[in-house]
């Protein structure tokens, strides 16, 4: 009987290994890289964590309604400055919401795997991809604003 609890309890195969970013590490890459990196690295990061598929598609939906209501505060406003500025609180708002959303999983992920990836290298490259279509939506936003007259 002893002999029994020497044994593992856990075959191979039965754990499935997740992975995962540092989820605090979301908030920056909002703030400094925009939305689209938040959305992308989320999602990656819900996926790994193995979340609800329902609850990774309802914070993507929650990404893409930010998108495209910085394209409208542009669109209303015809100021790509504040727009920018709009984009990026709600960038750091959605990063906090997937924070709040990962927390459990990435507790349980911690305790079992306990290592983490870095967000740094990732966040930069997106950043760097997510920029210029930033800006292509907020240049378009304050165009629709202005008409066909660009300053």
């Amino acid at each position: 009987m002893i002999e029994q609890w020497l044994y593992p309890s856990l075959r191979h195969g039965g754990v499935k290994e997740t992975r995962s970013y540092r989820i605090s590490s979301l908030l920056y890459a909002g703030f400094f890289g925009g939305l689209l990196p938040v959305l992308v690295l989320g999602t990656m990061n819900g996926l790994w964590l193995r979340v609800s598929k329902r609850t990774t598609l309802g914070m993507l939906l929650v990404g893409l309604i930010l998108l495209a209501s910085t394209f409208f505060y542009t669109w209303m406003t015809g100021s790509m400055l504040d727009a920018l500025l709009f984009s990026r609180v709600t960038a750091a708002g959605l990063g906090l919401g997937y924070r709040c959303v990962l927390k459990k999983r990435f507790r349980l992920h911690s305790v079992v795997q306990g290592e983490y990836r870095s967000l740094t290298k990732p966040a930069i490259v997106l950043s760097i991809v997510s920029l210029p279509l930033e800006f292509l939506l907020l240049r378009t936003g304050e165009v629709y604003f202005y008409g066909d007259v660009v300053r």
